[in-house]
């Protein structure tokens, strides 16, 4: 075949032995060839970094869960640190508030005549409650709106609900120099309820109150006689006067430090708990069954108060000078226990 049959059939020259045939190279397909290549290898390194970052993240967080959980100490408490998930405390104990007056019966009343007791105690209750609920508390209220009940009615349902602490919430009343917390106990002198209203009135003068007016026993101007919220409910019990209504600085304080006011009594309320053996330093129940007072036990249905040693006392007529707190007086006459009650230098109860 001639060199020009070959070019009319094949459309090229023949390639004679001993030539080379020139081979064009088409250099820009081989660039985007690379490029895809090297954005191909990019894709699977950067797929297989993000899977391995997961992974590792997954680890780091059930480190995280783990370091927590090693974070909290023999004794209950938890590590402070901000990095670290906290797991709130449950405290297996009751708490019975009763926020005092209450309905037709306001109580005492600023000089405006507008601000009223019944108010002021139902609202701080309903704070501490607040407190101690998020912190695992079982609370009770007296009364959970405004309506008037009998303070035997108070003592009873404190009674039914089996609250281990008891503390009654009232305002005092007076001339306007008259200022400061006080809070009331048994005039038998209870170590439990002592401890509690301790416990109560340091809180509270932390925080800051306008006089310290110490724990006291018995009733505002009868130390022989008893508030009623006193003597006949079976728990540690105590009533604290939140200040003078009457008084402008009380007041003042009382709106300033009233969330400071019920937290503070509220913790109080659970070192109380602690301190008495009733939970222990990481809430679980160690009390088994009802706290109960060492003052005179009432009887409902004899309506008589019988000590620790079964003797059958009068709750109020005892002497408070005696060594023997039970020491039953014959010659001093009951009083009737009202809601409010003038002493001497003024002061209402």
């Amino acid at each position: 075949m001639t060199d020009e049959e070959f070019r009319e059939k094949y459309g090229r020259d023949p390639v004679k032995p001993g030539q080379h045939t020139k081979v064009k190279v088409y250099w820009d397909r081989i660039i985007i060839a690379l490029v895809l290549i090297i954005l191909l290898i990019f894709g699977i390194v950067k797929g297989i970094m993000a899977i391995a970052g997961a992974i590792k993240g997954s680890d780091d967080s059930s480190s995280e869960v783990t370091d927590a959980a090693v974070s909290v100490s023999d004794d209950g408490s938890s590590d402070d640190s901000d990095t670290q998930p906290q797991q709130a405390q449950s405290y297996q104990f009751i708490v019975c508030l009763d926020p005092g007056h209450g309905g037709e019966d306001g109580g005492a009343t600023d000089k405006s005549g507008k601000r009223w007791e019944k108010d002021d105690t139902f609202n701080m209750c309903s704070k501490i409650k607040e407190y101690l609920e998020a912190k695992g508390v079982t609370v009770v209220l007296t009364r959970d709106d405004d309506r008037l009940l009998s303070l035997e009615e108070i003592c009873i349902a404190a009674n039914d609900s089996k609250a281990d602490l008891f503390v009654s919430i009232h305002r005092n009343s007076a001339d306007e120099k008259f200022k400061g917390v006080e809070i009331w106990v048994n005039n038998h002198e209870p170590q439990a309820d002592t401890l509690l209203a301790s416990n109560l009135l340091t809180a509270l003068d932390r925080v800051g109150i306008n006089e310290n007016r110490n724990v006291n026993y018995g009733f505002i101007g009868e130390p022989q006689s008893n508030y009623q919220v006193n003597r006949q409910t079976h728990m540690p019990s105590c009533l604290v006067e939140l200040g003078f209504i009457t008084n402008d600085k009380d007041n003042e304080l009382l709106d300033k430090n009233f969330d400071a006011y019920a937290e503070a009594m509220a913790d109080s309320l659970i070192q109380t708990a602690k301190e008495l053996g009733i939970v222990n330093e990481d809430g679980s129940r160690l009390h088994e069954g009802q706290y109960l007072s060492s003052k005179p036990q009432w009887n409902r249905e004899t309506n008589t108060y019988m000590t620790e040693n079964g003797e059958v006392v009068f709750a109020d007529a005892i002497d408070p000078n005696a060594e023997d707190k039970n020491l039953k007086r014959t010659d001093v006459e009951q009083p009737q226990q009202t809601t409010q009650q003038t002493n001497n230098d003024g002061t209402v109860g």
